[in-house]
């Protein structure tokens, strides 16, 4: 007897890499049987982010190292950036035209989150390769393929850049089909490897951490919390268009209250020091009247908010590990986390799938949020492992 997605006593027959992605697409998907993968971009926009990702210099490699010999089997291949939003799709014409029919097309997001288990979604999920038969795709639309896929990384940072998967009849699953792809993304991160590097944009990481760090590609320093205090303030403060900070504006924001310049100035000093020796800080400097980034920080905080402010609660929950400098005591800092917080809050409860409750719901923030959490049990399924876990959760 096969697997069906709402019968989990069933589920025992599946792989267990395979049941533990049946589980999370239980959460995401409501009705698998008329679940179909979202259009995430449309033509126009699809182009410029081609244009611009980190895997176009190597697409000659994968068309010639895998598409080609995909179309000659009568199978496709697909390459999809990090968040699984298919961004290639090639291969035989006839099999092409049946994967359209089921939106496995550019632009299509193929990810766990929004189709349920399939080989791109879960091997980006998992970090590892994945093989995905017929009817063990969570979603009835993806029964007629199979299919394997892998994910690629940046061979400098290790950061990920997106999967290749190989789709298509019971070829698509052989033996040496991941063999294959292993083998075309080798090649592909060896050329990546040997492109000159791009000074990559700092990043200062600061949710849901007592050791907050600056970081470019390889390279990351910890800061003091006043340093971080004072990164994370300039750069709230300009991605507001508000320029830069006066001595006393600054000061203000992190002594909560007006005369304390000179220790200020002391800890801006200290800070210049810091970004002028370390290459975490990719050469941003920090200047002077007022004070103000020589360039912009990939600050977390920033990004959190920016996915919210868009509707992407998912890309949210991914960068928002817990609160904004959590240890700080400044008032600047205590008015942007409380900001930050009640904003996301607002938006998983208002308008959160079932999964984004969950993922929500594992913050210490939310541990006892009991709105949060009546709202995340109206809308999980009655079966659903989660839904237990929560209800044992309440009555503790």
């Amino acid at each position: 007897m096969k697997a069906l997605p709402d019968e989990p006593g069933t589920w025992a027959r599946l792989h267990p890499m395979l049941r533990e992605s049946w589980g999370r697409s239980a959460v995401s998907l409501t009705d698998p049987t008329d679940a179909v993968a979202p259009i995430q971009l449309d033509d126009a926009d699809l182009s410029a982010y081609r244009r611009e990702h980190p895997l176009a210099p190597v697409l000659p490699i994968f068309q010639r190292l895998l598409m080609g010999p995909a179309a000659a089997a009568g199978l496709i291949v697909a390459i999809g950036d990090a968040q699984g939003c298919l961004l290639w799709v090639d291969g035989d014409h006839r099999m092409l035209r049946r994967a359209e029919a089921g939106a496995f097309q550019p632009g299509a997001n193929w990810s766990e989150a929004a189709i349920g288990t399939n080989a791109p979604g879960t091997a980006l999920f998992t970090g590892n390769g994945a093989q995905v038969h017929q009817e063990e795709h969570y979603a009835f639309s993806a029964h007629a393929f199979s299919c394997s896929a892998a994910p690629i990384r940046d061979p400098h940072s290790g950061a990920l850049l997106g999967v290749v998967d190989l789709t298509g009849g019971e070829e698509a699953i052989a033996t040496h089909s991941l063999p294959l792809i292993y083998a075309a993304i080798g090649a592909a991160e060896s050329e990546l490897r040997a492109m000159p590097l791009v000074s990559p944009v700092p990043q200062l990481a600061s949710l849901g951490t007592l050791n907050p760090q600056l970081r470019a590609g390889a390279d990351q320093v910890s800061l003091t919390l006043r340093h971080a205090e004072i990164l994370a303030l300039l750069s709230w403060h300009a991605e507001t268009g508000n320029g830069g900070m006066t001595a006393s504006e600054l000061a203000e924001m992190l002594f909560g209250e007006p005369g304390h310049e000179v220790a200020l100035r002391a800890e801006i000093v200290r800070l210049r020091r810091v970004l002028e020796s370390t290459p975490a800080s990719g050469g941003v400097r920090l200047e002077s009247k007022p004070y103000r980034l020589s360039a912009s920080l990939e600050f977390d905080g920033i990004t959190a908010l920016n996915a919210v402010t868009a509707g992407d609660r998912r890309a949210a929950l991914d960068v928002y590990d817990g609160p904004l400098l959590p240890s700080s005591e400044a008032p600047g800092i205590v008015q942007l986390r409380r900001s930050l917080a009640l904003t996301l809050r607002e938006a998983i409860i208002a308008d959160g799938s079932a999964e984004d409750l969950w993922r929500y719901l594992q913050l210490p923030e939310a541990t006892d949020d009991e709105h949060a959490l009546y709202t995340a049990l109206r809308i999980l399924p009655a079966d659903s492992p989660q839904r237990a876990v929560l209800v044992a959760r309440m009555q503790r």
